[in-house]
């Protein structure tokens, strides 16, 4: 095999890891949680917060050292710290174990976001299809969308087994996601280059990244998904308030991602109809009438088709928005570094939310919870948009050329 078709099976093998990346159990993780001796509302809220605090700590720790030390490598780190996190949730019989598979999912997540990303963007440089980095990271991330939503439909069907059951099966897919990780072809980096990143110190990043005016939209990027977040992470449990049957939970779900996949596909076209301000603007309109919805109607029904559309655009816009953070950084060397900021940022909120949406269910009302952070969100995101808008315009003038 010549080294350009080694280099190209970076594509499908990054398409099974993303597979295996995946969690099959997210239907009914929230639901799982109460199973669990002692864990309520204000539990789950606790468990939310130490995973993003966790994924806080390393996310651009885990950046710089990736770059630092390959993206591969980091590749793989990632694949056995998801192993470890599955296993946890596994055996656990207490909250302690449920807080440590959180942490473990969480430093996960922090050593593949950012070098996932800068990887497939090095992979394509080598092949010098770099250009069309969206189109295929599109595709790529749609067929890991896909091909996990039967896996996710299935849940709640293997939970009549036993609710251990679907984390079984992740266990089994985690394996095969360390095999992908490991069979992974470094992409070339000239020495130059790599002498270069050893020597940068991590001030140097971060000037880099403020030369780049990268900040301030890895910061209304890293706030819109925290919030989200905040969302979806009670979204099993309000269902399980709401007596929705929990065998349709991964239907649900699965509908959700397939939406998402769809958009995934799509995300070149997507980006060719929208400039990164437009991008902006509609997603806080979208997920702000959302966020409302749910605070002043508790149908169940109305409840799910809300929870699908946040759960298809939150993931199907993904790439797109990965792709304008990319534009603007292009020229770094420390592509991973600086977009492990946007997911620091994302695991503080993430935590901050998931904590204080905790207890205003626990203290209040689903709803009423709902509502407060669908204001939070608004007040938050709108002052940050405008300022975008009024301080960058050249930004957005510039990513139009790219185009």
């Amino acid at each position: 095999m010549t080294a350009e078709k080694k280099l190209k099976s970076n594509i499908w093998k990054y398409a099974l890891l993303l597979i295996a990346d995946k969690r099959i159990f997210v239907a009914i993780l929230g639901a799982y949680y109460l199973t669990i001796p002692d864990v309520t509302p204000k539990g789950i809220g606790i468990i939310l917060l130490a995973g993003s605090l966790a994924g806080f700590i390393f996310e651009i720790p885990s950046g710089y050292v990736s770059d630092k030390i390959g993206h591969k490598i980091a590749l793989v780190l990632s694949r056995l710290f998801m192993l470890v996190s599955t296993l946890c949730f596994l055996v656990a019989s207490n909250i302690f174990l449920l807080v440590l598979g959180s942490i473990f999912m969480s430093i996960a997540h922090a050593f593949k976001s950012g070098t996932g990303d800068a990887f497939i963007y090095e992979t394509l440089c080598g092949l010098k299809r770099e250009k069309e980095y969206v189109e295929i990271m599109g595709k790529i991330s749609s067929v890991g969308f896909a091909v996990p939503i039967l896996f996710i439909a299935l849940t709640p069907f293997l939970v009549s087994i036993s609710f251990k059951t679907p984390f079984l099966l992740a266990l089994v897919v985690d394996l095969v996601g360390i095999l992908a990780a490991t069979l992974l072809i470094a992409p070339p980096v000239p020495q130059q280059e790599i002498n270069e990143i050893r020597l940068t110190k991590f001030k140097q990043v971060v000037s880099a990244g403020r030369h780049f005016n990268f900040f301030i939209f890895a910061l209304f990027s890293g706030i819109m998904g925290g919030m989200l977040f905040g969302f979806s992470g009670f979204r099993a449990p309000y269902q399980v308030f709401l007596e929705v049957p929990i065998i349709w939970y991964g239907i649900f779900l699965g509908i959700g991602r397939v939406f998402a996949s769809l958009m995934l596909a799509y995300s070149g076209r997507i980006k060719e109809k929208m400039s990164l301000f437009s991008f902006y603007k509609f997603q806080l309109i979208l997920y702000s009438i959302l966020a409302f919805t749910l605070g002043f109607i508790s149908i169940w029904w109305i409840v799910v088709i809300i929870f699908i559309a946040i759960n298809a655009f939150q993931w199907g816009l993904n790439k797109v928005d990965n792709s304008y953070l990319i534009d603007i950084i292009k020229t770094s060397k420390f592509k991973a570094t600086l977009l492990s900021v946007r997911a620091q940022i994302y695991q503080i909120v993430s935590a901050i939310v998931g904590l204080g949406t905790g207890f205003a269910i626990e203290s209040l009302s689903y709803q009423y919870g709902f509502l407060c952070l669908g204001i939070v969100f608004l007040a938050t995101l709108l002052p940050l948009y405008l300022y975008i808008i009024n301080k960058h315009k050249r930004i957005n003038i510039a990513l139009k050329a790219v185009r």
